[in-house]
């Protein structure tokens, strides 16, 4: 070798790979050597002696193609000057070193472990967005500038308690979706040993007033047909109330229904190409999948192509804009028009009557769980790859037809059992 000693850029570029691996010193910084093995892997490394013993710290890798991609000579200079000053102040540099990353582990907070969080899982999942607007919203108030190691239950405590309705009662719903971002950022910090322990292992969502209420509520025929008739007269735009009869004769997600496109809709193959979910469309879904249109359905949705003007995406859109209604509006016009002889249901109670009332009709419960999206059981998920799109139309038809029977006034709903 002709070079003796680093002394620019422009040694470090005119380095050649050579059979062995070899070193070359800095002219400027005692210790810091560049190490070129022969693949033409450039590495920092400083070496230094305390006592009686050699030692060597690697630094970083040098990319002769890309050098601001790795550690610049610059950089390698500056850091290996700190390790000279340690030595010089009988200090050793691994050792410092060593301690430097235990109080920089130490003084990371929970938003720093969020970030992480965010960078490597978070920003590849379908609805990533959400909870990110979420954890800014009601998390990082509360627990962003707190250290890791300083994490205490009392301040998750912070985060639920004010989860509160305008009544102060506790939101169910809001601190279960905060319990679990919480809890997944905290097992991210675990498993990057940002955190030693988990400040509340064994705390469940329902431990501090989440989890939502498990319900069963369905309608059966007499309540359909009571608010069948009385869909007419709700103090409400059209709009919702062809929604509300879309909604019960699909037995689909409120979500996907309402984020529902024209351009999804083929009218002469009676078909809705459902998407599979995305950050726009939260269909719960991987993949797309075709929905038949009964005949009830076309209905509504002619109507409605009615009701819109031709140029917007959405089929069912704000009253005036065409963007997505929330599924808290549609629930407050249930709330709003709920005849006094009718229980109380939500949007997503129509898609579990859809369900009961098919099965109680004693139409195939196969083709059922197929209409409305839900993954076969065991090894017929793995076999069975029929998509089912006759039958489920023959579903969807028999279930609108009896729905066009619930909407008139004088006929009394037969049980099945009077049926046969």
């Amino acid at each position: 070798m002709t070079t003796k000693r680093i002394s620019s850029n422009a040694t470090l570029q005119a380095l050649s790979p050579q059979d062995k691996e070899y070193l070359i010193p800095d002219k400027k910084i005692e210790g810091l050597n560049i190490r070129v093995r022969p693949t033409g892997t450039m590495t920092w490394v400083f070496r230094f002696q305390v006592g009686k013993k050699h030692e060597k710290i690697s630094m970083g890798r040098y990319d002769k193609s890309r050098p601001e991609t790795g550690m610049t000579l610059e950089q390698a200079r500056k850091e290996a000057g700190r390790f000279r000053s340690w030595l010089e102040n009988n200090k050793n540099p691994k050792q410092e070193l060593l301690r430097e990353h235990r109080e920089q582990e130490e003084a990371k907070t929970f938003d720093n472990a969020f970030v992480s969080f965010d960078e490597k899982q978070l920003s590849k999942q379908l609805r990533g967005s959400q909870a990110r607007a979420i954890y800014l919203r009601d998390i990082k108030p509360y627990l962003g500038n707190i250290k890791l190691a300083d994490l205490r239950m009392n301040d998750l405590n912070k985060v639920f308690d004010a989860k509160v309705d305008k009544n102060g009662r506790r939101m169910a719903g809001a601190i279960g979706v905060c319990h679990k971002i919480i809890n997944q950022v905290i097992k991210h910090a675990l498993a990057l040993n940002m955190i030693d322990t988990h400040p509340a292992p064994l705390l469940r969502a329902r431990d501090v007033g989440g989890g939502t209420k498990i319900t069963r509520r369905n309608l059966s025929f007499s309540e359909l047909k009571i608010l069948l008739t009385s869909l007419p007269s709700w103090r409400t735009d059209a709009t919702n109330i062809r929604l509300l009869n879309f909604l019960l004769g699909c037995g689909q997600r409120i979500s996907a229904v309402l984020e529902m496109r024209w351009s999804e809709i083929d009218f002469d193959k009676q078909l809705w190409l459902l998407p599979a979910s995305s950050e726009d469309r939260h269909t719960k879904s991987q993949d797309s999948r075709q929905v038949p249109l009964s005949d009830y359905l076309v209905k509504q949705l002619l109507e409605q192509r009615e009701s819109v003007p031709g140029h917007w995406k959405l089929v069912w859109p704000q009253v005036g804009l065409d963007k997505v209604q929330e599924p808290s509006a549609i629930r407050s016009h249930i709330k709003r028009n709920l005849p006094s002889n009718l229980e109380h249901f939500s949007p997503h109670d129509l898609r579990r009557t859809f369900i009961s009332r098919c099965s109680e009709m004693g139409l195939d419960i196969v083709t059922i769980e197929k209409t409305v999206g839900h993954q076969l059981p065991g090894m017929l998920r793995v076999y069975n790859h029929h998509d089912y799109l006759n039958e489920q139309l023959s579903v969807l038809q028999a279930w609108g037809e009896k729905l066009e029977t619930l909407m008139i006034e004088n006929v009394v709903p037969l049980s099945p059992q009077k049926l046969a």
